[in-house]
């Protein structure tokens, strides 16, 4: 991690000074920072009760920072019924805003429409830090630009992996650059996926850091007594989309079931692609081998996973693969295509790699299947064992937190000099329109704070963090609370 270049570069100091200073400066900055509490709002389309990998890292990395004594809130989009203010586990407070979906669960993206709510959120809750998750979800995008039109600090996470050649990837590749081109800080959850983004939003190296993602280990552990050992169970849970390789799935599921008889697939998730396996199911007669479970909730993943002996990942494109560690910490042997960030997921001994065709993913899995029937494979608690030290998300929350206390450090950028940053970064033609648009959300502002100023905007009571009402309450009530050991 480091800083961002900014517009006025500094005469660097002397080695008489650095030898006078460092050690004391050191010591206090140290102090400073262990004792620095942030507010930060978490923004994303995508979120609970909506399931996924984005949605798990915001809520488990909130509850760590919460743990940690920062303020944390969450704004995303309403889901249905679920709208205004609702509060989870820790006093975690979610605002589900009145934001329309356009496509996949991502808002249309209108800065009129988004900015008042926004504005509201970050003033109400006193936000220091917003952060930001997914280039898919318009109002990360959003909350970034409206976010700095404001003089906040800013941080991204980036989850995915996009290519360069598709119309797609090109316009969602210079969105990318517009958003990214003045935002204090990146993080990426592998170095492909750094090395992905550098290379779409014309980056400084320096300013992304990579924080890999994480899985609780209680929530995913081994229980043998519930396999069926008279067959061998491969488990997929996964979205049944193009890019998760379900075209892939659909072509190993005959093939291997042709040659092993004790062979059953237990397979998770919906999507447009269900179609293609339930035509393979009734194509080759496969409804007592194939099981198709259909959405479900992440409380139940842990149940479905215990029931097999290999889990498959048939990724095309992977920025870092949580489902896998989640296989690996239930025990599974785990097969997966060497895609993105995967390699970089799980060390060699605990998973099988294999090119993301159909030829190579069934000479995988058939190595794996010809360990199992030998018994040439480590219990499902040694796999455990290993898993559980690997990723841990008090680990990512102290790393994020060494991202926040670094933002907080760098000066944002005054409006003309995030002008110039846009005309000079994002090109002649998107520079401009997007320059447009920051002086448009700029007058916005001022309007909004003509007709309503931040200081008549009602400040919200402290669910969390070290000014906690909650927290107070809580612990007033606990004290009151008789003791029947002395009564």
């Amino acid at each position: 991690m480091g800083h961002r270049k900014r517009g006025h570069t500094h005469a660097p100091k002397t080695p008489s000074s650095l030898d006078t200073h460092s050690s004391s400066s050191t010591l206090r900055h140290t102090d400073h920072e262990q004792g620095m509490k942030h507010r930060i709002c978490m923004v994303s389309d995508f979120f609970y009760p909506n399931m996924g990998g984005v949605e798990s890292h915001i809520y488990q990395l909130s509850q760590c920072l919460i743990e940690k004594g920062h303020k944390v809130v969450i704004a995303t989009h309403a889901y249905g019924d679920r709208r205004g203010i609702r509060y989870l586990t820790n006093g975690l407070k979610v605002y589900y805003l009145p934001l329309q979906v356009m496509y996949n669960q991502s808002t249309a993206t209108t800065c009129f429409h988004s900015l008042p709510l926004l504005r509201c959120v970050f003033v109400r809750e006193r936000i220091t830090i917003v952060h930001a998750h997914s280039s898919f979800s318009a109002m990360a995008h959003d909350a970034l630009f409206h976010a700095k039109t404001m003089g906040l600090n800013t941080v991204f996470t980036d989850h995915s992996l996009f290519g360069f050649a598709d119309l797609s990837s090109v316009l969602t590749n210079k969105l990318l650059t517009v958003s990214l081109c003045d935002t204090n800080h990146i993080v990426c959850v592998s170095y492909t996926s750094k090395e992905n983004t550098v290379l779409r939003a014309a980056l400084d190296p320096e300013i992304v850091s990579v924080i890999p993602n994480a899985v609780d280990p209680t929530d995913f552990t081994p229980d043998p007594c519930l396999r069926d050992n008279s067959k061998i169970t491969i488990v997929v849970i996964s979205r049944l989309v193009y890019r998760k390789g379900i075209d892939l799935l659909s072509g190993i599921i005959p093939e291997l079931c042709g040659k092993h008889p004790d062979l059953c697939f237990l397979i998770g998730g919906e999507g447009p692609k269900r179609i293609i396996l339930e035509e393979v199911r009734e194509k080759y007669q496969l409804h007592d081998r194939v099981r198709l479970l259909g959405a479900l909730d992440h409380k139940d993943v842990r149940d479905v996973l215990v029931r097999g002996h290999i889990f498959l990942n048939t990724s095309l494109t992977e920025a870092f693969c949580m489902a896998i560690v989640e296989g690996a910490s239930c025990g599974l042997q785990v097969v997966s295509t060497r895609v993105g960030g995967i390699p970089e997921v799980l060390p060699d001994e605990l998973v099988t790699l294999c090119e993301p065709s159909v030829r190579s993913l069934c000479d995988g899995l058939e190595t794996v299947i010809a360990r199992i029937r030998t018994g040439n494979v480590a219990s499902p608690a040694t796999i455990h064992r290993k898993v559980r030290t690997l990723y841990t998300w008090r680990n990512v929350a102290e790393r994020t937190e060494k991202v926040y206390n670094r933002v907080c450090r760098e000066p944002v950028l005054p409006f003309s000099e995030r002008l110039h940053r846009l005309r000079s970064h994002c090109g002649a033609v998107a520079g401009s329109i997007f320059s447009f648009f920051a002086v448009i959300t700029f007058l916005f502002l001022l309007l909004l704070q003509w007709l309503r100023p931040d200081h008549l905007i009602d400040v919200a009571i402290d669910s969390s963090g070290p000014h906690s009402r909650m927290g107070q309450q809580l612990s007033k009530k606990k004290s009151k609370t008789p003791n029947p050991a002395l009564s």
